[in-house]
């Protein structure tokens, strides 16, 4: 089963209002089956159901202004070139 609120269009603040016009609004685009559109909105419309939801399927905000993470505090004494790799192969 795919992501209800993705199905949906909608975030996971949605009222149930909001996840009933989306239904609507989903069955029209025609993106998904109608059977999944109303598994979705029937698992967002139960409070339980929606709460197993939100833990099975968490929504991340995408972050597009971070880079990479970098260190800022460099070893003197380790010389990562140096390091013997099979000294503790097993």
């Amino acid at each position: 089963m795919n992501n209800p609120y993705t199905v949906l269009g909608i975030s996971q603040n949605a009222t149930k209002v909001e996840i009933v016009k989306a239904q609507v609004k989903a069955l029209r685009l025609k993106k998904y089956d109608a059977r999944e559109i109303a598994s979705a909105q029937k698992e967002l419309h139960s409070p339980a159901r929606r709460l197993a939801v939100d833990f099975t399927y968490p929504i991340i905000e995408k972050i597009d202004n971070y880079g990479p993470i970098t260190t800022t505090t460099k070893s003197k004494d380790i010389d990562i070139n140096k390091l013997n790799p099979d000294k503790y192969s097993s």
